[in-house]
């Protein structure tokens, strides 16, 4: 089995049709078909299925193509880690960051580690645990800060750095301020502004409400843009749950929005650095990670 063939039947998971394939490899259609009728012999299954806009995997063929992204991901590794080896580069490192990280350990960490390693380099993305996790699993990214889930993540592994409060939030003269009791009460027929669905925060107060025999929150606005958010729950009647160090340090809502204190809707998240499990990390990660756990111990 060839590894060239194996790149063949990626590109040709990733057009569905054979003469796309053949058109973007610079081949011809019948050389792309001998490839993949080659592997077949070899393994004695059929990988591909012709459908009416094209081919398609087969079972079998999504399985080989899982096996042929992780060599392919080890291929780069290899050829990254004799490069740095050979050049002495500091390297470069691609980091995925949820939001609450980003703001309060990301930056600081960031600059320590070009005063510490000049030449290094550095892409940061952002985004949330449902698109970060799997490209850093599918080395897309070296490094991921997010929050820690209950249950281990396979594949990957975790450096714990800090606990960061997350909690209901509203304007400051909300109603539900001025509450001394019947503040749950409040909290469960109030109307929200939300990040999007199969976030961790959104999970983790859809389950509170669940525990609490209190339904689902009711959600009217829903946005992946935090200054919306908080602008619109600053001149309405809305909750939010966000973190609130996030919510402080951006620009002047630590005035205009309050926590609500409910300990029930109060969940003190860890946030972790996670890495892959297997294969190459480059020395920059490592120093990465140790400065992200120097920021988070200040504080």
């Amino acid at each position: 089995m060839e590894l060239r063939d194996l790149d063949y039947l990626r590109s040709v998971a990733i057009n569905g049709h054979l003469g796309r394939t053949a058109l973007s490899l610079g081949l011809t259609q019948p050389a792309i078909t001998k490839c993949i009728a080659r592997l077949e012999r070899e393994l004695a299954v059929k990988l591909i299925e012709r459908t009416p806009k094209g081919v398609r995997l087969t079972i079998c063929g999504e399985h080989l193509v899982a096996h042929a992204e992780r060599l392919h991901a080890a291929d780069d590794d290899i050829r990254r880690e004799l490069t740095e080896l050979a050049t002495g580069q500091a390297g470069h490192v691609r980091i995925g960051t949820g939001l609450s990280a980003s703001q309060h350990l990301l930056p600081t960490a960031c600059i320590d580690l070009l005063k510490r390693c000049p030449g290094v380099t550095m892409d940061i993305s952002s985004g949330n645990s449902e698109t970060l996790f799997p490209a850093l699993r599918e080395q897309k990214l070296d490094l991921v800060l997010a929050s820690i889930p209950s249950s281990a993540i396979p594949g990957l592994r975790h450096t714990y750095l800090m606990r960061d409060r997350v909690t209901v939030i509203s304007r400051a003269n909300h109603p539900v301020q001025k509450m001394r009791g019947k503040k749950i009460d409040a909290i469960a027929n109030a109307s929200w502004a939300m990040p999007p669905l199969a976030t961790l925060p959104w999970e983790w107060l859809a389950q509170r409400f669940r525990d609490l025999g209190l339904g689902m929150p009711k959600c009217v606005v829903r946005t992946d843009s935090l200054p919306t958010l908080l602008q619109i729950v600053a001149e309405t009647d809305l909750l939010a749950f966000q973190s609130w160090s996030v919510v402080s340090q951006t620009r002047n809502y630590s005035k205009l929005l309050r926590p609500v204190a409910v300990e029930d809707f109060t969940w003190n998240r860890p946030v972790g650095a996670f890495t892959r499990e297997h294969g190459y990390r480059s020395p920059v990660v490592d120093r990465l990670v140790e400065a992200l756990e120097e920021v988070a111990g200040s504080k």
